[in-house]
């Protein structure tokens, strides 16, 4: 995933992502904060938007600085829908495979303290 451009505003953002998916450019919003120190300058920058696949990062920039840009591989809308679901997917394993491994490791600890404190008792 490449950033493509920071924007002021969520809503900027979106509606260049939007734009750009419209062109067949796989993108995706993310909220940001500064990453500068000083405080006159946090919060400059609300939103970011990427280009989920790497080879599009190029044509999205392009796109961006002239509309009439050819992107070279656009995504049909039936390769974006599934490109959204398998993200969407795996989002949800990833989710579930942390979850399982903070209970287990919750369940670990606190059968060692129930162990630990019979034994001292």
């Amino acid at each position: 995933m490449e950033m493509i451009g920071k924007y002021p505003s969520r809503s900027q953002a979106e509606e260049r992502a939007a734009f750009l998916r419209s062109r067949g450019i796989a993108t995706h919003v993310t909220d940001l904060t500064s990453l500068r120190f000083n405080a006159a300058h946090q919060g400059q920058f609300r939103a970011a938007v990427w280009a989920l696949l790497e080879p599009q990062f190029e044509d999205a920039r392009a796109l961006l600085e002239d509309p009439d840009h050819k992107v070279k591989n656009p995504l049909s809308a039936e390769e974006m829908a599934h490109l959204e679901s398998e993200g969407q997917v795996q989002a949800m394993d990833a989710l579930f495979r942390a979850t399982m491994t903070v209970g287990i490791v919750l369940a670990l600890v606190l059968g060692t303290g129930v162990v630990a404190w019979l034994i001292l008792n």
